[in-house]
């Protein structure tokens, strides 16, 4: 029980020290400015949206879901991501820590590769992230308990920018911390991973879920683009835990058979049971919590797809 007040400890203190150095960016503007980067990344993807936007019978503005996208931008890159994250990720390497010393290890640190040079540090820590991320988004596909949270995620009927941030934040609380560990065994703290993070992976987000008209051709096979994204969200798919995993890199989805791009077909947005689900913000923070406690998230119902029709057959695995 010693070992709950000093968890509490590293979260609050590690929580303060990133709440005052955001505060510091904030008050700071610069185009090295990690905060910033990201604003101008979104407004470069809702600029795009303006000037090639794909679904012409809907707004930009006006589009179902968009004020409530912006609201989650907000909520889940500030009061979660920043002031949240950050200490949990502390409080994460403690326990894993504590957890090592019991079997006489005293460190997670495998190999160091922070004296290697700064392009190699970059590429590992890309691939390492991005597979992470990869198996989390599976793992949110596959156990029913937690797509309860991330249908939260797929509910959208539109796409847009600020889509990518509409997802329950108990998601970030699960993976977030854990996938931060391959993180110290090659020799970086909390800081550096929180850091790359925020950087990397939340702008490619926006740019996937972007609204634009553009064929990306053989780069489908290489990143993930808004293209094989949107089929990442479609309920007409030929799987019924989904499609299209990957964050950056789909060749993790061209490796364990979940790419998916047809060629003359439109993804239809959405759930299956689209009409349960909730459209605002604090139905749908409470939602998953229904769900799981009347035990009805295991439920046949909550499927992710529906049959999607192949050479006139239909597939479901």
């Amino acid at each position: 029980m010693a070992l709950i007040p000093e968890l509490i400890n590293v979260f609050v203190e590690n929580t303060k020290n990133v709440y005052q150095y955001t505060v510091f960016q904030l008050k700071h503007p610069a185009f090295n400015n990690i905060y910033y980067c990201v604003l101008l990344a979104y407004l470069f993807c809702f600029t795009l949206e303006v000037i090639l936007p794909k679904q012409r019978k809907h707004g930009l503005l006006s589009r179902k879901g968009f004020w409530l996208d912006t609201f989650y931008v907000f909520f889940n890159d500030v009061l979660v991501y920043i002031i949240g994250l950050f200490g949990l990720c502390a409080v994460t390497e403690l326990v894993f820590l504590k957890t090592l010393k019991l079997f006489g290890i005293n460190s997670m640190l495998v190999v160091d590769i922070t004296h290697w040079n700064p392009l190699w540090q970059i590429m590992i820590m890309f691939v390492i992230q991005d597979f992470c991320e990869f198996v989390a988004h599976y793992l949110l596909h596959r156990s029913d308990f937690l797509w309860a949270f991330h249908k939260i995620h797929h509910a959208q009927e539109t796409l847009g920018a600020a889509s990518t941030r509409r997802f329950h934040f108990v998601e970030m609380f699960i993976f977030k911390p854990i996938i931060y560990i391959p993180f110290a065994m090659i020799g970086y703290s909390a800081a550096d991973y929180f850091l790359f993070q925020a950087t990397v992976q939340n702008v490619w987000g926006f740019f996937t879920h972007t609204n634009i008209k553009v064929k990306w051709g053989f780069l489908n096979y290489i990143i993930n683009t808004p293209e094989t994204h949107s089929w990442h969200h479609a309920k007409n798919i030929p799987r019924r835990l989904g499609v299209n995993y990957a964050s950056i890199l789909n060749v993790w989805d061209l490796l364990f058979g979940f790419y998916y791009l047809p060629k003359n077909e439109v993804p239809v947005l959405g759930v299956p049971d689209q009409k349960e689900m909730p459209t605002t913000f604090l139905t749908q923070l409470t939602y998953p919590f229904k769900l799981v406690f009347s035990g009805k998230y295991k439920s046949k119902e909550n499927n992710q797809s529906i049959p999607a029709k192949t050479k006139n057959k239909t597939i479901v695995l």
